[in-house]
This record gives structure tokens, C-alpha cells and sequence, in this order.
């Protein structure tokens, strides 16, 4: 059965660094790929097409990151459950944190890693692999 809700990733490419900034914090980020880990218990589609729209009205950090960097993959998650936080920690063995970016409300530190471009594809892979052997319960 489909279902319209979960967590997701949005892998981005800076090409050149870049300042961002949103709501009094800012990160200096260096170019390379990006992956963002996010939810959305209501509409995942609707919430990943509109982090996919260049221009629109900005209102998570995500939206502030996007007009600079280019989204090179997503990979959608359906789940019954809020998956966001131990995805986060799961991407973060890969990545570098960007702190205290995404996180607002999760207990995690950030929901943006910088990882090297030989780390982005067995991210995914893992993901996808334990996801389809596990279905939802990935990190229980």
C-alpha cells in the first residue's frame, strides 16, 4: 500500500563555497555533495517537490541552501513512522555534520552531511538495501 509520508534524502552539489544563511545562523560551506535527511508525516511528495522548486518562499534551511547548490538525487522513504533522526545518525558514519543545520526539531545535531563523492553511492546503496530487506523497521 502507498504511503504518503516518511523520511527522505536530497543529495546537492556546491560547486563553489558558499555562505548560507537562515534566521541568525550561517554556514560556510565548502564545494562538494551534500546530503540532507528529512520528513514529512503528512505529504512526502508534495514536501520533496517543493525542495525541488528553485524559487519559492523560504522557510527551512534547506531552502536557503538550495538556491545555491544543484539537487542531484532523491530517495524517498514511506513509512508510517518519523525515521529522521536515526537516518541523520546513520548518514553521519559518512559524512561530515554541517552543525546545527536542519535539526530544529530533532535531536539530532544536524540534518545536512558533506560526504565525498566515494562515500554517496554506498550511502544509498546501504539505505536502500536495509530498507527493502527491513521495510520500515531499518534502525529498530
Amino acid at each position: 500500500m502507498y504511503q504518503n509520508k516518511g523520511s527522505y534524502l536530497i543529495l546537492l552539489f556546491l560547486k563553489e563555497p558558499e555562505e548560507i544563511s537562515s534566521r541568525g545562523k550561517a554556514w560556510s560551506l565548502e564545494t562538494g555533495y551534500y546530503l540532507y535527511i528529512g520528513s514529512a508525516m503528512k505529504s512526502l511528495s508534495e514536501r520533496v517537490k517543493r525542495h525541488l522548486v528553485e524559487r519559492k518562499k523560504r522557510h527551512w534551511h534547506i531552502d536557503f541552501l538550495r538556491e545555491k547548490a544543484e539537487v542531484v538525487a532523491v530517495l524517498l522513504l514511506p513509512s508510517e513512522h518519523r525515521r529522521e533522526e536515526q537516518l541523520s545518525r546513520f548518514v553521519s558514519s559518512f559524512g561530515k555534520q554541517v552543525p546545527g543545520f536542519g535539526a530544529t526539531d530533532c535531536k539530532t545535531d544536524s540534518n545536512l552531511y558533506k560526504v565525498e563523492s566515494e562515500g554517496v553511492e554506498r550511502v544509498f546503496s546501504s539505505i536502500v538495501l536495509i530498507w527493502r530487506d527491513n521495510c520500515d523497521s531499518i534502525f529498530e
